[in-house]
């Protein structure tokens, strides 16, 4: 059952966020008059489909993503739908900001679904960190629970009983100062912490491991935050946008500079399914959310490459077509375009493989 409804919240992520991504796109033809033969939820064989004044919305049996076709687009020369669609009806007959602002509408849109769930999530449950010695929460897993620490617990001091260094501890960047693992070693160390409780002040010796991916010591303790308060939730929401894109831009120079590093390191379908599950399986219904959010802009972001097939390279076609003033031959946009997803697919084969490993593991 678990494994059900993990599978639909991936499926319904991503169908969501690609149809979200062609809606733009649709919207903004809409808006200058190209002529729209379907928009489509899902892909493969059509399993329903209702015409509208000249478009026919179609529901399609795998809900794997969507589409929008429009008249002049490079494949859709063949299309039978477009064979008597007037010139300024289509994509051809269109000024060049026109259609860059068609080609972009979908990452546009990418942004405002994040935007939107983001300022949702501040504005309901969103939280700001706290700066100072109490503790907001103890989790069970950890070395500070197991030794008798619990929440609201106000940290005085913590002494390093393998360096016999003592810190005074006034707010919590103190408390993480203490963690820092100086010598990199893979060994445990106990630490004697003296603590306030209810007035009382207790000390306790907790011996602290060595988190692998941190390569802190782990006492299992959290800062403690308040609820977001005024314009916060706003500020907050284009902070965590701005700091999600400066990941993903990272990860792409990355890319560049050590492409078969980097590429081991990529997930495709089967990793993001596997992210999904967990954060499913957490049973945090804002942490999906979150994700969403998170694969909107990766989506939005990933179209942005000038890679033929991709909203990027669309974008520079029609702003070179503007400077040169007529359009470039449709074959090459076309045959570009295919070697390009060719190429992704490629990619996504490769990172594919690599998940499956890792998931096997």
């Amino acid at each position: 059952m678990q494994l059900l409804i993990n599978i639909i919240v991936f499926l319904l992520i991503l169908t969501g966020i690609v149809t979200i991504h062609e809606f733009g796109h649709f919207v903004a033809a809409k808006i200058f008059n190209v002529y729209c033969g379907a928009f489509s939820i899902g892909m493969g064989p059509k399993i329903f489909g209702k015409k509208g004044k000249e478009t026919e919305f179609q529901i399609r049996a795998l809900p794997i993503g969507g589409f929008v076709t429009m008249a002049g687009e490079a494949d859709q020369e063949d299309n039978p739908y477009f064979k008597d669609v007037p010139l300024d009806r289509t994509l051809k007959g269109k000024k060049t900001y026109q259609k860059v602002i068609i080609f972009l509408a979908g990452i546009f849109m990418n942004f405002v679904l994040a935007i939107v769930i983001m300022m949702c999530l501040n504005f309901t449950m969103g939280v700001k960190p706290v700066n100072t010695p109490v503790l907001g929460s103890v989790l069970k897993d950890g070395a500070a629970y197991k030794y008798g620490l619990r929440k609201d617990d106000r940290i005085m001091t913590m002494v390093n009983t393998d360096s016999h260094k003592s810190y005074t501890i006034h707010n919590y960047t103190d408390i993480t100062d203490a963690l820092v693992n100086k010598t990199n070693s893979s060994a445990s160390v106990t630490f004697t912490i003296t603590f306030k409780r209810d007035g009382k002040v207790m000390v306790k010796n907790i011996k602290a491991p060595v988190n692998k991916e941190t390569g802190k010591y782990y006492l299992g303790i959290t800062q403690p935050t308040r609820k977001m308060q005024g314009l916060e939730p706003m500020t907050s929401t284009f902070s965590q946008i701005g700091s999600m894109s400066l990941a993903i831009f990272a990860a792409l120079e990355q890319l560049v500079i050590n492409f078969a590093g980097t590429v081991k390191q990529m997930s495709g379908p089967v990793g993001i399914y596997k992210i999904t599950a967990q954060v499913t399986e957490s049973g945090q219904v804002a942490n999906i959310f979150y994700l969403m959010a998170l694969l909107s802009v990766n989506i939005g972001i990933f179209n942005l490459l000038p890679i033929p097939g991709l909203d990027g390279a669309q974008t520079i076609f029609a702003i070179i077509e503007g400077i040169i003033g007529h359009e470039l031959p449709q074959n090459a946009k076309y045959y570009l375009q295919l070697a390009g997803l060719s190429l992704l697919l490629l990619l996504m084969v490769v990172v594919t493989y690599q998940d499956i490993l890792r998931f096997m593991k």
